[in-house]
């Protein structure tokens, strides 16, 4: 890759101008060179902005699409050979009120803003967002794949604004060392601008993209005359310095924790300009302490949870990763679509996997991140390249059993690498790239050995193609290969993981080898229209029962193919109601490779904005009745009865001080489960820089086979030898996620995150499953056999047929009562431009008492009665670079 990246960077060429054959004609700004300092004050008083001609063709998207701004703005461009410069000049006929709501760097801030848009690189397909509010508050992003962007992108970049009595102005000074464009002795970039009047809701574009269509860095403006531009390489470095102090929950005895423990650490990220178009990130030693904490869930399925990376190192650039086999296209609809992530960031550093079992264990929640590098960027020539490799050091385990001590290894030295090479061809018209991933563990002890695979690879192609001029149509596919390789006990703790089940019984080939390496495949093609009133999304998918991603990926389910075809009725005109509505409609099929079909369902979803700025949704679906081979988790298939949802939601005007979110769910099916699901997310926005959310939510899920356990009995014989057990379940949660937002200034902010959740359950009507492909039960007890419950041990035993011969088992009871209280402050600083201090205070409670019962007053004392783990941190960064 860096081979041919080198090659790709030794053919560049500078940028022309080939807009006006491709994409029709397009407004052009004259950029002007000043050779006398210009100062960021938010005035645009100096010599440079004089003399630059301003661009002042703005025009509505919303709320009159196509009409003159009902205010006139004014757009400036000038620049040095250190930066660009671009001064905003709005015009503003009530000053009084214009908008200076305060919120976070990147963070929605419902005030008054300007939006830059450049594509240095002029290739239609990528370029930079640069946002700037009527209080200052900076945000910034990356835009890839034409019009999807990503917000984790932080340039170093300066702004001010003033306001006065004809409005306000804004200027922006962007260094080029944090663009990515090819030298050149004239140059033309594309250009855009967006303006947002927020007691309005009007949204003025320099270069209208039509509703109906789609688009942004293919339908920009041009500046011209940047004349003797050299790029300038990043080169940054961020020392960093930590201090932590964990206040924990001690258990009697315990030799490892007394309550108390401090750490200190010290690491540094690198940024460095490799050419002028590819930049190397590097971590050494890295700390995330300040990153928001995960929501707490209650998880009764086989299936992991999935969380969302917030590292800053993984997030920033990832787009490049994450956009594999989605280019071209701007909607992707799923709906049991089994289609595995091959890259999943939150793998590097993840929970040691190995066992450690003693009367006290300590072991590291995460294992710890050695060093870490990522080159990425995209040439003149159209390569969009990355390459991330990380190393995580040993974990090992203090176990301690009477007065024996020991260290387990439970997670050996492991080497993550991805690459990523994508180019696009004929101005965004076509593309194809290239994807790979390998997981490489030493070999750590036998045990381990024996449970986790040594060497994982992935590797996949990807490409889209527009099918017509107008880029309406356009074809998108992925196809990728998995191979894992170990001992034959790791491979096979892969084959019978809840996404593959090769060991089902009544599978229509057995699959469990005894070998020691597993391949599969997954592969998708799509079909969409992009433009229009009337779009569409249609796809055909598959991914092999051998293909595993999970080492550096994430696999929901293997073992499924199927389609879906979707179609969307927008218009984006008002009328007497609305001011914009839609109405999608569609089919879908998912199979397993047995030819059983897993899902079959129809659904349609219905969405608009009423005049006075409210946004509704209606939703409906209607499930048909199918097999389903995970239910006995690595037993028979069995019936999935037909069932039926339906939902609505609103949100109020955003704008307003007080906002609030609505949504209800409900599910039944014909067997008598069911789900009930009601949202509240209320904020509040007291001042113009402090602003509360709360965010209530209940769910009342009712199951009539909820999974118990599988007991082996030969006796078994309907069904292959084993006794699968379910119950009716009645569970009852109650969370309310509560954000408090206080910012002092752009630089100076103070965010509390806090999530209390209660979750009951109670299991009742004990049953055993009995016939394979049916959704058939026997109730131990009434229909069959005999149950007792032993209160002290909290144990049933199960004799299933009585005086008979099948032996009796026992279980322990799986009521639960589940409550979490996780608590986020943090404090952020940014105390010098790119130089930041965080003070940050997590805090954890959780209790178990009283299971399988709920009572919302005694399970919150119980809650805030329970003693809690806190963690303080501070840590401090130092930039040093350009």
């Amino acid at each position: 890759m860096l081979a041919l990246a080198a090659g790709a960077q030794a053919g560049q060429a500078t940028g022309k101008v080939d807009s006006a054959a491709r994409h029709g004609d397009v407004p052009v700004i004259q950029a002007v060179r000043c050779s006398e300092p210009i100062r960021i004050d938010g005035r645009l008083d100096d010599g440079a902005w004089q003399r630059a001609l301003p661009a002042t063709a703005f025009r509505q998207i919303d709320p009159k699409e196509g009409e003159p701004a009902s205010e006139r703005t004014e757009m400036r461009v000038v620049y040095d050979d250190e930066a660009l410069y671009v001064g905003f000049r709005l015009f503003d006929g009530e000053p009084k009120r214009i908008m200076r709501r305060l919120s976070r760097r990147d963070d929605d801030s419902d005030a008054d803003f300007v939006k830059l848009f450049l594509d240095p690189r002029l290739d239609h397909q990528t370029g930079a967002i640069f946002l700037v509010t009527a209080a200052g508050v900076q945000a910034d992003a990356v835009l890839f794949n034409d019009s999807w962007d990503d917000s984790s992108w932080d340039a170093v970049w300066e702004s001010a604004v003033s306001v006065d009595e004809e409005g306000w102005s804004a200027e922006l000074k962007i260094p080029f060392s944090q663009l990515r464009f090819s030298s050149g002795a004239a140059q033309t970039w594309g250009i855009n601008a967006a303006r947002f009047i927020q007691r309005k809701n009007e949204t003025d574009w320099l270069e209208l993209v039509p509703k109906k269509e789609s688009g942004i860095a293919s339908r920009m403006a041009h500046v011209t005359a940047l004349d003797g531009l050299r790029p300038r390489r990043a080169l940054s470095v961020l020392p960093y310095a930590v201090a932590r102090s964990e206040h924990v929950t001690a258990a009697p005895g315990d030799p490892f924790n007394d309550g108390s423990r401090q750490f200190g650490g010290f690491g540094a990220d690198l940024k460095y300009g490799i050419t002028t178009n590819l930049t190397l990130d590097a971590t050494i030693n890295p700390d995330f302490g300040q990153v928001e904490v995960d929501p707490a869930v209650v998880n009764l399925s086989q299936f992991e949870t999935f969380f969302e990376e917030r590292r800053p190192f993984f997030i920033e650039g990832s787009q490049i990763f994450s956009n594999f086999g989605r280019n071209g296209a701007n909607n992707f609809w799923g709906f049991n679509r089994s289609e595995p992530n091959l890259f999943y960031s939150r793998r590097i550093g993840r929970n040691p996997q190995g066992e450690a079992e003693a009367d006290f264990v300590d072991r590291s929640s995460a294992t710890t991140i050695l060093g870490a590098g990522k080159v990425s960027g995209k040439t003149a020539s159209g390569w969009s390249l990355g390459l991330l490799e990380a190393v995580t050091g040993k974990e090992f385990a203090r176990t301690a059993s009477l007065a024996r001590r020991d260290r387990v290894l439970v997670e050996p030295t492991t080497n993550y690498m991805v690459g990523r090479a994508h180019r696009d061809f004929g101005g965004g018209r076509a593309g194809l790239g290239l994807l790979g991933t390998s997981v490489l563990r030493s070999e750590g002890t036998p045990a381990l050995h024996e449970e986790l695979v040594q060497r994982a690879h992935v590797f996949g192609v990807d490409g889209y193609r527009f099918l017509d001029a107008k880029k309406d149509w356009v074809v998108t596919g992925r196809l990728a290969f998995s191979r894992l390789a170990g001992s034959v006990s790791a491979i096979r703790r892969v084959q019978e993981s809840a996404q593959h089940n090769f060991q089902r019984p009544d599978s229509d080939e057995p699959r469990l080898d005894g070998q020691d390496s597993m391949d599969g495949w997954t592969g998708s093609i799509n079909l969409n229209r992009n433009s229009g009133n009337l779009q569409m999304n249609a796809a055909l998918w598959a991914t092999s029962p051998g293909f595993e991603s999970n080492d550096l990926g994430f696999n929901f389910q293997s073992d499924r193919w199927g389609g879906h075809v979707v179609g969307t009725w927008r218009k984006t005109n008002p009328d007497r109601l609305t001011r914009r509505r839609s109405l999608s409609v569609g089919k879908s099929y998912t199979l397993n490779y047995d030819g059983d079909r897993q899902h079959d369902g129809m659904f349609a979803f219905a969405n608009g904005q009423l005049r006075n700025y409210w946004n509704f949704g209606l939703n409906a679906f209607q499930f048909f009745t199918v097999q389903r081979d995970n239910l006995t988790r690595g037993g028979p298939s069995a019936e999935n009865p037909r069932s039926h949802s339906e939902g609505f939601w609103f949100e109020t005007d955003n704008r307003k001080r007080v906002t609030a979110n609505v949504e209800v769910f409900h599910e039944r099916s014909r067997d008598g489960a069911s789900f009930l699901g009601n949202w509240l997310n209320v904020k509040l926005k007291p001042s113009s820089g402090l602003s509360l959310q709360f965010g209530p939510s209940f769910r009342k899920p009712r199951a009539t086979a909820q999974w118990v356990g599988g007991f082996e009995d030969a006796t078994a014989a309907a069904t292959y030898g084993s006794r699968y057990v379910f119950a009716n379940l009645r569970q009852t949660e109650v969370v309310m996620t509560t954000r408090i937002n206080w910012i002092l200034s752009p630089r100076l902010s103070l965010q509390v995150y806090a999530q209390p959740l209660i979750s009951s359950g109670d299991y009742t009507v004990f049953k055993e499953f009995l016939t394979p492909r049916r959704f058939e039960f026997a109730r131990y007890g009434v229909d069959r056999g005999t149950i007792a419950y032993d209160a002290d041990a909290r144990e049933y035993r199960v004799d299933p047929d009585g005086s008979g011969p099948a032996p009796a088992f026992t279980f322990g009871s799986p009521d639960f009562n589940f409550k979490s209280l996780r608590l986020n402050a943090v404090f952020r600083w940014e105390w010098r431009l790119g130089s930041t201090l965080y003070v940050v205070w997590t805090q954890n409670r959780t209790s178990d008492v009283n299971p399988g019962t709920f009572e919302f007053r005694r399970d919150v004392s119980d809650l805030f009665g329970a003693n809690p783990d806190d963690v303080f941190l501070v840590k401090f960064s130092y930039r040093l670079g350009r």
